[in-house]
């Protein structure tokens, strides 16, 4: 099995976890944007991430997944499975739905300093800036003046992030991990690039958890000065 992702992508973040939770062999072979890998041309309407790429046993051809919580449902299934269910909750949805503009404004003029594989050839870079220009209706420069006044709304919401799962019992051995966890990790991960924030103590404590369990490493930080 070979999963193609974005570093950044919070979608492959999810799969990436589940594969070092279970320790599974799959390749985590990282894409660079604008350039699609040979094994997927022409399997693909149009480029989205993750991909799963399954190799049949005759070698000779691949079946591909792309949706997160399907390729995590069936990655569950191999070995004994970690999770009871795979469905999000509405309020969690809802949550993230308010999160990614806000967000968006404070990570993606960041994530240029970060030396991501997505975005390591001059013209991936091109694309992300000229792209996310248009996503942020101003420059990724702007935006990143603007750091603090887009941190107040974000606490606010991490703050009901915070309110909605159970992190001490989870930090505590008291619980087992569970989807909506791989989520908000894989959401949060994200924030750690964010020199500025500061995530309370108990939400570094489940960050980092994850994180320790999975393998799945924490950005460096950037801060609005850079």
């Amino acid at each position: 099995m070979k999963l193609h992702v974005f570093d950044s992508c919070p979608f492959c973040v999810r799969v990436k976890t589940v594969i070092g939770l279970k320790h599974l062999d799959c390749e985590i072979s990282p894409m660079t944007l604008g350039q699609l890998p040979e094994s997927l041309e022409g399997k693909l309407d149009r480029l989205v991430v993750p991909v799963l790429e399954i190799q049949k046993l005759d070698g000779r051809d691949s079946t591909l997944m792309i949706e997160s919580l399907d390729i995590i449902r069936y990655l569950d299934q191999q070995g004994s499975p970690l999770f009871t269910s795979y469905e999000v909750s509405e309020e969690l949805q809802s949550l993230l739905k308010q999160l990614y503009p806000v967000s968006a404004q404070l990570l993606y003029p960041r994530m240029p300093q970060l030396n991501l594989p997505e975005l390591s050839t001059p013209s991936a870079l091109n694309i992300f800036v000229e792209s996310r220009k248009a996503t942020l209706n101003q420059l990724l420069e702007q935006a990143l003046e603007k750091t603090d006044e887009y941190l107040l709304e974000l606490k606010r919401l991490l703050e009901e992030i915070e309110s909605l799962i159970s992190i001490d019992d989870l930090v505590s051995g008291e619980r087992t991990l569970n989807i909506e966890d791989i989520v908000v990790f894989a959401e949060l991960r994200n924030y750690t690039m964010i020199a500025e924030l500061e995530m309370s103590v108990r939400l570094m404590g489940f960050v980092n958890t994850i994180s320790s369990r999975s393998g799945v490493s924490l950005y460096s930080q950037v801060s609005q000065g850079v």
